[in-house]
């Protein structure tokens, strides 16, 4: 087994074999191109490998290196950057947005605090707030100006929504911070913990740098599948989207997990936040609450879904039924997942450069992470 902060070759145990084989046939049912596996036993690399294409029949091959979109996977990277600030004293969870942002307090929005906006209960409307405007500060003005869910009392009621709240976020850490969401995010997040192939931003440019290294996503609800326009860099990388817009690797990923088990701690023995700070965010602060848009019963922390299937198998965006009741991390749309089970002292990120559907991606998600649970026992 190798050391999380010490990779050279690809790694892969014998015991995941089924797992990479099982990979392979999915891309053969034309889920998607190419997978991104990286699984951490306390702190110990078992498995960092891919399989497939970066970019459909482009013959460039997919490698643990290839810089993929994570999406709603990233939204945990985001929360440790507020842990930072809450430790720092600079924000309390319990801090109104208004405190931060006060031009937010406008329409009767000044008792939505950062906790409610962290874990889907403020009663913020659907999420074209955050994706119709073409730059950052117009989202907030947009955001700032904007009302809540009639009748909502913040804290009470749950629905997911996965952009707008996270842009309050990202400005809610420049303005206790006096840096960029990205500056912030890099010293005191990526860089500690040696995440040298995450990106908060992935425009044109940086695209381009990249090269062959970048894993474009795929729709591939259809045969053939093609490169999604919509989440091109051209597109997402115009702004940095707090909660979305992040690109990196299931191995830097895994990183962040295997702090987070920790207590807070790095592979490297350096204290990133609190485990006080780690407590708070992966409580459940409203244990049984119904998601509004969801439809399902989930329990959720500050910027993590924490394990679920104790309500419903038929959670989404879960972490397998072999999971621990204390396993908590986050999906990414149709195409990741990232997660810690502390029980087993475990991390783990899977990332599809394919999209082909909700129902499509929850039974070929439940079924890579059962392969995964019996490849760790």
């Amino acid at each position: 087994m190798s050391n999380v902060n010490q990779l050279s070759d690809t790694t892969i145990d014998t015991a995941f074999f089924p797992v990479r084989d099982l990979l392979n046939q999915q891309i053969q049912e034309g889920l998607q191109p190419g997978a991104q596996l990286c699984v951490a036993v306390d702190g110990k690399i078992v498995v960092d490998f891919a399989v497939g294409e970066a970019v459909v029949d482009s013959g460039v091959r997919l490698t643990r290196d290839s810089v993929m979109p994570l999406f709603s996977s990233a939204k945990p990277i985001t929360a440790v950057a507020l842990g930072v600030l809450v430790d720092s004293g600079r924000l309390d969870f319990d801090d109104p947005i208004a405190t931060h942002i006060p031009e937010f307090a406008a329409h009767g929005k000044s008792a939505i605090t950062i906790k409610h906006v962290m874990n889907h209960t403020s009663g913020l409307a659907a999420d074209v707030l955050a994706n119709v405007e073409t730059t950052r500060a117009a989202v907030i003005a947009r955001l700032s100006a904007s009302r809540t869910i009639e009748g909502w009392i913040p804290g009470e009621r749950s629905a997911y929504i996965p952009t707008a709240g996270w842009h309050l976020l990202g400005e809610v850490i420049e303005r206790a911070s006096g840096s960029s969401f990205e500056a912030f995010v890099q010293d005191f997040v990526l860089s500690p913990l040696k995440m040298c192939d995450t990106f908060p931003r992935l425009d044109p440019e940086l695209a381009e740098r990249l090269g062959g290294r970048l894993g474009l996503m795929h729709d591939s609800r259809h045969l053939p599948m093609t490169v999604s326009a919509y989440y091109a860099p051209e597109q997402l990388g115009r702004y940095v989207r707090p909660g979305s817009s992040f690109h990196g690797t299931a191995r830097d990923m895994v990183r962040v997990y295997s702090m987070l088990w920790n207590n807070g701690v790095s592979n490297d023995g350096e204290q990133i936040i609190s485990g006080e700070a780690v407590t708070a965010l992966t409580a459940r602060p409203h244990d049984g609450m119904k998601d509004e848009t969801l439809g399902v019963v989930m329990d959720r922390g500050l910027g993590f879904f924490i394990d679920s299937q104790r309500h419903s198998a038929a959670v989404p965006y879960g972490y397998g039924t072999s999971a621990s009741p204390l396993t908590f991390g986050h999906g990414g749309k149709e195409s990741s997942v990232g997660f810690a089970d502390p029980e087993r002292r475990l991390a783990v990120s899977l990332i599809f450069n394919g999209m082909p559907g909700e129902p499509r991606h929850d039974r070929r998600l439940k079924r890579v992470l059962a392969a995964v649970f019996d490849a760790v026992r």
